[in-house]
């Protein structure tokens, strides 16, 4: 079956021109997409492009792009939140530090993709807000909305931007960028008006929060009465009815769905806002359908098929290192680190949520790996979307914002600590608070916090012996009373038995590592990272001296570890010391030419 579907499944990878009808791409990452093909119309042409931009259609595409950051020629760069930013706090105060004076927007925070992606194009461009009129009948909501003068009004494809958005809005980024290829604001529209799109933490995929919340799949009520989201829907509806609390917090949702009380022209009553009974959570044109892995997988199978523009680069990144894997259950549960205890409950629900497999398409177990809120399986490209390379991103120098990149293609990093990437850092937002920096600068905070540090790994080992120990005894209890047969028992004894014999004084970092899903770079992203090494020692005399003396001294060493061999001592491996390609064996010291000589063409290496 899955054959059958590689023969007629194509999508244009670097460029947005129409393939033939015949050129058979497997456009799925791995076998772990393959569920996806349950969506798709086996008929007829699945996953067809959209119209060809009239913009790109003769002219030839570009090879390389880079963002720039700096100089006369920087990119205009525009931010998109995944809700509403306060003004008590700095939401995008990690991103200033590195690009200065960026544009924010501020799309309704729990809008619909589509109504959000309209709302940004009008608030970039300027005119007033028009969610189209098939979209606005279909829904039953206004068709038109506020007027804005524009943060960039000569905003067109000669004068692309660079997008980067949080959450929620890295999916409305790319749902703005379908809108603009296919022409929906009728003003000759391109997708080569975005230059970059840069995407953190993205539901692309959806997510099981909307799920453990109290979103309901396949239902007419969509939201379960007695749930948190019930709750929410409730508050939202509350806050839209009374026009004091609605200037205080402005979802934007009020004129567009007639949400105010009916005394001053709208349609809700008290009741009818306090049961949220209307047609913004009713009809699903709103952010919970599209969290949703339903709503994500709508977008890839149904009318709405993305594809990427062959003018823009495209960086996705996923975030992980937040949980560790459970050997008894295979459950996940959130790491101890200060950055996870808001939404350390969260993490622990997700990591072992179970829903029907013909929701999701695939097994639960691939979205319990989580950052928090959100899985790890949520953030990967749509399966549609060509991915060049994997990259596991462990130091700053291989950040793809620095570097110029192939359009058309996405780049997956992998990040662990967002403390090493470029452009976002671990901080929470609320830092940025006059309060919390004074609170942070005490000296009984900061002895506290560097006790925590110093023991942190002491205190996930007995963390997740408890845990594991604890889930031990949960499953024979379960085995004893619904009697599932002695060797599950006797299985678990034998574990325990095993675990309880090992030592109690913690070899705490390898005991964590065992549980910590390390995420490595594929072959591609390899090559790539050996590359940027290279042109990084090439550019730089001093380390290139530096690690020739270093290599210099192993060589040495790795001499007189022979001569300890022949007399019984133990043989130094020089070869288990030198790792990557810049630690390169030499019996002699090298010049820059000798290094030049010895590295192969990426091309070669990539082939081979």
């Amino acid at each position: 079956m899955f054959q059958y579907f590689q023969n007629k499944i194509w999508s244009p990878q670097t460029s947005p021109k129409l393939q033939p009808e015949d050129a058979p791409i497997d456009v799925y990452q791995d076998e772990s997409d393959i569920p996806y093909l349950a969506e798709v119309d086996q008929g007829g042409t699945v996953y067809r492009a959209m119209p060809v931009d009239p913009y790109t259609q003769d002219e030839q595409l570009p090879k390389e792009v880079q963002f720039n950051l700096d100089g006369e020629n920087q990119d205009k760069v525009v931010l998109v939140p995944g809700g509403k930013t306060w003004t008590i706090v700095d939401y995008w105060s990690d991103v200033r530090d590195v690009i200065e004076d960026p544009l924010v927007v501020s799309p309704s925070s729990f809008g619909s993709v589509h109504d959000r992606a309209v709302e940004i194009f009008y608030q970039i461009k300027g005119g007033q807000v028009d969610y189209g009129s098939d979209h606005s009948h279909q829904f039953g909501h206004k068709q038109l909305g506020v007027t804005y003068e524009g943060l960039i009004p000569d905003w067109s494809p000669e004068n692309p931007i660079v997008l980067i958005g949080k959450g929620y809005g890295a999916t409305t980024i790319l749902h703005l960028q379908h809108l603009l290829s296919t022409n929906f604001f009728g003003q000759q529209t391109s997708g080569k008006m975005i230059k970059g799109v840069i995407c953190l933490s993205a539901p692309h995929r959806g997510s099981t929060l909307p799920y453990y919340l109290g979103f309901e799949s396949g239902s007419k009520r969509i939201v379960h009465p007695l749930s948190l989201l019930q709750l929410l829907l409730s508050l939202i509806h509350l806050i839209c009815y009374f026009a004091c609390l609605s200037r205080l917090f402005d979802f934007q949702l009020r004129d567009q769905w007639n949400l105010s009380s009916k005394s001053e022209g709208g349609e809700q009553s008290l009741w009818s806002a306090i049961t949220a009974r209307s047609k913004f959570s009713r009809l699903g044109d709103n952010f919970l359908l599209d969290w949703s892995a339903e709503g994500a997988r709508k977008r890839y199978a149904g009318d709405v098929r993305h594809q990427l523009d062959g003018h823009c680069f495209y960086i996705n990144y996923i975030t992980t290192g937040y949980s560790w894997i459970s050997r008894i259950t295979g459950h996940y549960w959130p790491r101890l680190s200060w950055e996870n205890l808001s939404t350390a409950f969260l993490s622990a629900r997700l990591g072992q949520l179970k829903l029907d497999e013909q929701v999701l398409r695939t097994s639960s177990s691939n979205f319990w790996q989580n950052d928090g809120v959100l899985p790890v399986y949520s953030q990967l490209p749509p399966p549609h979307q060509h991915v060049l390379m994997n990259i596991s991103l462990d130091d700053e120098t291989y950040d793809p914002v620095k570097r110029e990149l192939q359009p058309g293609v996405w780049y997956n990093v992998y990040v662990e600590d967002r403390k090493k990437t470029l452009l976002f850092n671990n901080d929470p937002f609320l830092t940025s608070l006059p309060l919390i920096e004074d609170i942070l600068k005490l000296s009984c905070v900061k002895r506290v916090n560097e006790f925590l540090s110093a023991n942190t790994e002491n205190f996930e080992y007995y963390y997740i012996r408890g845990v594991e120990t604890s889930e031990r005894l949960m499953m024979m209890i379960m085995n004893k009373l619904f009697v599932h047969g002695a060797g599950d028992i006797n299985k678990h004894l034998a574990e325990m038995t095993y675990f309880s014999s090992k030592s109690a004084s913690p070899s705490s970092s390898s005991y964590i590592s065992q549980r910590v899903v390390k995420r490595s770079s594929d072959k591609a992203g390899l090559e790539w990272i050996n590359k940027i090494e290279t042109i990084e020692l090439m550019n730089s005399p001093t380390r290139l001296i530096y690690w020739m003396n270093q290599m210099q001294k192993m060589r040495t060493n790795s001499e007189d570890a022979d001569v300890d061999e022949k007399n019984g001592g133990t043989l130094f491996s020089s070869s288990s010391t030198m790792q990557g390609s810049m630690f390169l064996h030499s019996r002699r010291k090298m010049t820059t030419d000798d290094y030049k000589a010895t590295m192969i063409p990426t091309e070669k290496r990539y082939i081979s």
